[in-house]
């Protein structure tokens, strides 16, 4: 990553301290060969830079926002931006984020450890739902230490908007969440609560240290509405009926030597329609060095699904 740091000495003349702001520039970049559900080769090539922005003010508080312009390795399209539509303000140790910001609504559910271009792409497509309908909008989320334990909060004014400051009172639909995340002996406990206006959700996971590795097992219940589209029986997301749907799983992650990791991940998914299921996956990376490295990956599903079956990707990523 290259820093580039500016002084704004011709503002900063007009104060009793100066401000100082920094401007970090990152990129990457990915090739990959993906072996899909019905067996088609695919390949798929993208890259990202990303734009932190950040000023300290002259009390000590920390401001930034980022902005990233990116060419999705799935995508036939342009490059599209994303990000500068939230702000964060970081003091004592406690962060507060204002904007279009995103609630915890799937903590406990764990098993996933391929990355996102395999996850895209696999062709396999579950019938069970797991999630909210909707995660994010115009709200604040709040992350501060308590004691040794970590709090995170958020709330979502409307989840309908991104970034209007013109929320409709009467038509906005809310959301919650909080998630405290605390050591205790050997294990990492993880829990969370979230809620929206017609949705709820709960879980937990516990992290622990052995075989060289960390195993991290997860439990998530969540009572889900079935959102149809407009004027017709169809179902938008994967649920017929109203109901709830639970995530057991696990992951375990370790490091091979100094420049392997491999990472393995188990999840039951089960939804208020009385379907079920089972994926498998695994994550094998080598650095190169230089921030490039190689990997293989696999993604398997089977039960209640459009599409199962097994998936292969393997190919080189870079962070520059």
């Amino acid at each position: 990553m290259k820093k580039l740091t500016y002084l704004i000495s011709a503002i900063a003349a007009g104060f009793t301290a100066s401000a100082h702001a920094d401007v970090s520039v990152s990129g990457s970049g990915s090739a990959t060969y993906i072996s899909n559900q019905a067996n088609d080769g695919i390949v798929t090539v993208g890259s990202a830079v990303s734009f932190g922005l950040s000023t300290t003010t002259a009390n000590g508080m920390a401001i930034s926002t980022s902005l990233a312009l990116s060419q999705d390795p799935d995508a036939d399209g342009g490059p599209g931006g994303d990000g500068g539509q939230a702000i964060s303000f970081a003091t004592g140790g406690s962060t507060i984020t204002v904007g279009d910001v995103e609630i915890s609504d799937t903590t406990g559910a764990v098993g996933g450890v391929v990355g996102g271009v395999l996850d895209d792409n696999s062709g396999l497509n579950s019938d069970v739902e797991t999630a909210f309908d909707d995660d994010d909008g115009t709200g604040v989320t709040l992350s501060t230490a308590v004691g040794g334990a970590t709090l995170t909060v958020g709330y979502i004014a409307d989840l309908n908007t991104n970034d209007k400051a013109n929320i409709d009172a009467t038509t906005a639909e809310t959301a919650t969440s909080a998630v405290v995340s605390m050591p205790m002996g050997g294990f990492t406990l993880t829990a969370g609560i979230g809620s929206s206006d017609t949705e709820s959700s709960s879980g937990a996971s516990v992290a622990y240290a052995m075989g060289g590795g960390t195993l991290t097992v997860g439990y998530m219940q969540a009572d889900l509405t079935a959102v149809t589209t407009d004027g017709g029986d169809a179902t938008a997301n994967d649920l017929s009926a109203d109901g709830q749907s639970t995530v057991v799983g696990a992951t375990y992650k370790m490091a091979l030597d100094a420049d392997t990791s491999l990472a393995l991940g188990y999840a039951n998914k089960k939804d208020g329609d009385s379907e079920s299921v089972t994926q498998t996956e695994l994550a094998l990376s080598r650095s190169l060095g230089g921030g490039a490295s190689v990997f293989i990956e696999m993604q398997n599903l089977s039960g209640d699904a459009t599409a199962d079956g097994t998936a292969i990707a393997f190919g080189t990523s870079v962070s520059f």
